[in-house]
């Protein structure tokens, strides 16, 4: 009885220490496998990247200044990024191309906005290609036209074409409506439009104003204006102006994806060497699908969906 007594208790023994070494693994398991969490809305290790969604959450603040043009853009990224990164502060300011290369070729913003390349003496600067933006001619209804060739548009911004009915539309006088010297949509209107010649608009009827919704509102309510814009300011303002075809040509993307329609340029982002940090991860940003949906209903046009040799010899 004895016998069977110790056999018993040896059995139980092993049983109870069978369940000891497996629970033992069990946790060993565990542990190699847990991974530590952090509190919603911080950043695991300040200053320093976390993968997110496919793109780098990243602490700091950083400006960005600029063509008026791309700050609809830029601005809307940047508060979408700023959304998912709440360590993130970006501000987005205007001012035109030429004042966006000039800060950050000194250094006063971290990024510089621009419609145009960067000048000879800024070769320090690194060109960051984010979009392809469309420019069109609006005009105000009262104008009568809905076409406009080359030649009508240099005539006009060359003070030769004073009157609509000179090139058939109503009897009224133009009003132009330029932009500042500093504005990158300028140089390329400058570029494409009058074959690098001077605007020298009759001046009784010469206006100017800075920025996109500055232009659309002054040819809404002028009469007998006309300006040049970009595609997306002209949209939003819907009926109010008339945007005119180009040589019969529709400001579309698929007449930029094979330069029929010209008054178009690249979007660049400069920063003074290669970007780190938030700029980088911005940057980055601004070439996810995130950025990208943004820019499709802006009207900005994919860099990637314009061939690469189109892109490569526009600016020549």
């Amino acid at each position: 009885m004895l016998k069977q007594w110790r056999v018993a208790f040896i059995l139980v023994a092993i049983a109870a220490l069978s369940m000891i070494i497996s629970a033992c693994g069990s946790d060993s398991g565990s542990a190699a496998t847990t991974t530590p969490t952090t509190a919603a809305g911080t950043t695991a290790t300040t200053g320093s990247a976390a993968s997110s969604g496919g793109f780098n959450c990243v602490s700091g603040t950083i400006t960005a200044s600029g063509s008026t043009a791309l700050q609809p853009y830029v601005d809307q990224v940047a508060k979408q990024y700023q959304s998912k990164c709440s360590g993130a502060k970006i501000t987005v300011l205007p001012g035109g191309s030429k004042k966006g290369l000039a800060d950050a070729e000194a250094g006063a913003s971290q990024i510089g906005n621009s419609d145009v390349p960067s000048a000879t003496n800024q070769a320090d600067l690194v060109d960051h290609q984010v979009a392809i933006v469309i420019f069109v001619m609006i005009a105000n209804p009262d104008a009568g036209v809905k076409d406009l060739k080359t030649a009508d548009i240099q005539g006009i911004y060359e003070g030769k074409v004073t009157n609509w009915k000179q090139i058939g539309g109503a009897d009224k006088p133009i009003t132009v409506v330029s932009r500042p010297a500093t504005s990158g949509t300028r140089a390329t209107f400058k570029k494409f439009m009058l074959d690098n010649k001077n605007e020298s608009p009759a001046q009784a009827n010469n206006l100017t104003s800075d920025s996109t919704g500055a232009v659309v509102q002054t040819v809404e309510q002028t009469s007998g204006a006309i300006g040049y814009v970009t595609l997306g300011g002209a949209k939003e303002a819907g009926s109010k102006v008339v945007t005119t075809t180009i040589d019969g040509k529709e400001p579309s993307a698929d007449n930029v994806k094979t330069n029929d329609y010209k008054f178009w340029n690249i979007e660049h982002m400069y920063t003074k060497g290669q970007a780190d940090g938030l700029t980088k991860a911005f940057l980055d940003y601004m070439l996810t699908e995130d950025a990208f949906t943004i820019g499709d209903g802006l009207q900005f046009v994919r860099v990637p969906n314009v061939p690469e040799d189109i892109r490569a010899t526009h600016n020549k």
